[in-house]
């Protein structure tokens, strides 16, 4: 075969991949346009349905024969409606996601190779509210895929499994404060019942650094007054990430009677425990703490400084009084010029006002 005869045929395969692809890249383009299509189509005429449901002009049968057309895109306006609904309102769907006979098909995804399939299956468990989905998803939170353990952590809370607590600060002992703040925020949905099973963490000094933190947070967040001596507790921990969370929700629960504690840890060796006690004395309204608050305007740490300012002014009138001598008197220059910022970011100080040190 010579020369010519080579090039021109690997012409024509060229030319027919070329072509192959075309016709492919051209398919997957009208499939694609057909799906957008048949969505946007299908949310036009189901989210006017499902609010009429909501509103009580539809009943359950009809607004579900309408949905079931497309089972997969129904749950997921499903969900995005729950999502946006207040508390309150939220169990007015649980009739609808109930008429989905669709629980044991997401179990059985949750043993998938593929992850994204079981990432699916875990959210979508925690909206049909079948607790039959329960053992499934405690076992979904030793899942390799940390999302999925995430996933299936959330979905428990939805059912209201108490008993699910302690297994999911285990599984989701992961490092990191973005982390550990999605743990807390999602065992917060389970309201009151956390707060007996976080007690028992908080308690508990065999529990390791991640799990006292996490506990603490809920506690924080749940404005749990049970928890303040065990809180308390925690703030002679020796991991300075549990006792900077003990000292957040103290500050959030906002007992008065913390306030020695809580200033006791003014001079704490991380910066991070010292910041939050600024924070915290601010919250709580400490007036007598002004002289420890001033202190803190010259702390090393920006963050540390910046807080301390702004507690002072939280204070009212004493703590900007304090704080405007601070502009011109305060020992310390770091001192004298955040006080001079958060002032002037407050609109008590002239901005053109500078240092007289």
């Amino acid at each position: 075969m010579n020369l010519l005869n080579i090039i021109l045929i690997s012409a024509l395969v060229l030319t027919f991949l070329s072509i192959l692809l075309l016709i492919v890249i051209i398919g997957l383009r009208i499939f694609t346009d057909r799906s957008i299509d048949h969505e946007s189509s299908f949310r036009k005429r189901a989210l006017p349905v499902i609010k009429g449901y909501l509103s009580g002009d539809a009943s359950v049968d009809v607004t579900a024969a309408i949905l079931r057309k497309d089972p997969d895109l129904a749950l997921q306006l499903l969900m995005q409606e729950y999502d946006a609904l207040g508390e309150a309102e939220k169990g007015k769907l649980h009739p609808l996601f109930s008429a989905f006979p669709t629980v044991k098909k997401e179990i059985d995804s949750l043993k998938s190779l593929l992850w994204q399939t079981r990432l699916h299956a875990a959210e979508r468990l925690g909206y049909l509210g079948d607790d039959s989905a329960l053992p499934a998803l405690m076992t979904a939170l030793r899942d390799d895929v940390v999302v999925v353990r995430f996933a299936a952590a959330r979905s428990l809370c939805q059912l209201d499994c108490q008993e699910a607590v302690e297994p999911i600060i285990h599984s989701l002992d992961v490092p990191g404060e973005v982390s550990q703040r999605r743990v807390a925020e999602i065992l917060v949905i389970l309201g009151a019942r956390a707060i007996e099973p976080i007690l028992d963490i908080l308690k508990t000094p065999s529990y390791n650094e991640a799990s006292h933190s996490i506990a603490a947070r809920v506690a924080g967040l749940l404005r749990a007054e049970r928890a303040v001596s065990a809180l308390q507790n925690l703030l002679t921990h020796q991991a300075p990430n549990v006792r900077l969370n003990a000292v957040r929700s103290l500050a959030l629960i906002e007992d008065h009677s913390t306030t020695p504690s809580i200033a006791s840890l003014s001079e704490d060796s991380s910066w991070e425990v010292r910041s939050s006690v600024m924070t915290a004395l601010g919250r709580l309204h400490a007036s007598d703490r002004i002289p420890l608050l001033l202190q803190g305007l010259s702390d090393p740490e920006w963050w540390v400084r910046h807080n301390a300012a702004t507690s002072l002014i939280q204070l009212g009138d004493p703590g900007i009084k304090e704080l405007r001598n601070a502009v011109d008197h305060h020992v310390d220059a770091y001192g004298r010029d955040v006080s001079r910022q958060i002032l002037q970011q407050q609109g008590l100080l002239p901005v053109t006002s500078e240092s007289h040190s």
